[in-house]
């Protein structure tokens, strides 16, 4: 074994055992497709023929995922729902977690799965080869979901991972809301952008969702405590995290600044002499 192999092994190696300590009790496939995915940066799709490289900052952390995984076990998720897939980080660990559930099922909602991740979120779910159901469908979420509501699906469980505009987050969580049961969990990742904290601080001001206390900061989830049973007119004020064009105007040009100076210079001179207007 080469010397960049045996490191390669190593790092595996120690990484399966960092996830095996976040998350006992996994099932040995998900552990191996787990310590591949994060122990290295290359990984195989179902597009092309080789490794591909991956953005590491795309896919949740372990112990975001060892979490996704403890909260379906402990609310007992049958049928999970994800708005983006990508690299299937988030998914192997959802899948694993409903793999000792009967008549359990998993969607995953991602446009862009094989032409911007060529496959390799599909790739990690034919690894795993699961009984659980999957169902992974290529349209745009307002499209998806929007057909899921249609055909009057139902969900305990729904991971918002999508784009991360503000509008785009409030629509995602519109449509998700729909087709979530009472008692059910959304889970909201990349919650330092204030596009994300913006969304959610609307709807725990003016949904019915409380917050399920949990100790990962870049992730909020909350529990739909009852159908949505809003006045008409109903609305809350909340919170809007980062600058307004509205309620901050930007500093005006450094011309501008320079002559209102010269102008006020014109003015102070006027009166200083005597008679000057």
């Amino acid at each position: 074994m080469q010397h960049g192999q045996f490191v390669q092994k190593a790092n595996t190696i120690a990484i399966g055992d960092e996830i095996n300590l976040a998350c006992s009790g996994l099932h040995q496939r998900t552990l191996d497709v787990l310590a591949d995915m994060y122990g290295t940066d290359r990984c195989y799709g179902t597009e092309i023929h080789g490794p591909i490289t991956i953005n590491k900052n795309i896919g949740i952390s372990i112990e975001q995922g060892a979490r996704v995984h403890k909260l379906m076990r402990s609310y007992s998720v049958k049928r999970s729902l994800e708005v983006g897939f990508a690299y299937g980080f988030s998914t192997v660990w959802m899948l694993d977690a409903l793999q000792s559930r009967s008549n359990a099922f998993h969607v995953a909602i991602d446009p862009w799965e094989k032409h911007t991740f060529h496959g390799i979120g599909l790739a990690q779910v034919k690894r795993l080869g699961f009984g659980v159901r999957f169902e992974w469908i290529e349209n745009f979420s307002i499209h998806a979901l929007s057909d899921l509501i249609r055909k009057r699906a139902k969900f305990d469980f729904v991971f918002i991972d999508g784009i991360h505009r503000f509008d785009d987050v409030i629509v995602n969580f519109y449509l998700s809301d729909q087709i979530l049961q009472p008692g059910g969990l959304v889970v909201f990742d990349d919650m330092w952008l204030n596009s994300v904290r913006t969304a959610t601080n609307f709807i725990l001001s003016n949904r019915s969702y409380e917050v399920v206390p949990q100790p990962c900061e870049n992730m909020l989830v909350l529990r739909k405590t009852r159908h949505d049973n809003r006045d008409w007119d109903h609305f809350n004020s909340f919170e809007i995290l980062g600058p307004s064009k509205i309620s901050k105007p930007p500093p005006p040009p450094l011309s501008a600044i320079s002559n209102g100076i010269m102008r006020i210079r014109r003015v102070l001179g006027k009166i200083s002499r005597p008679g000057g207007r």
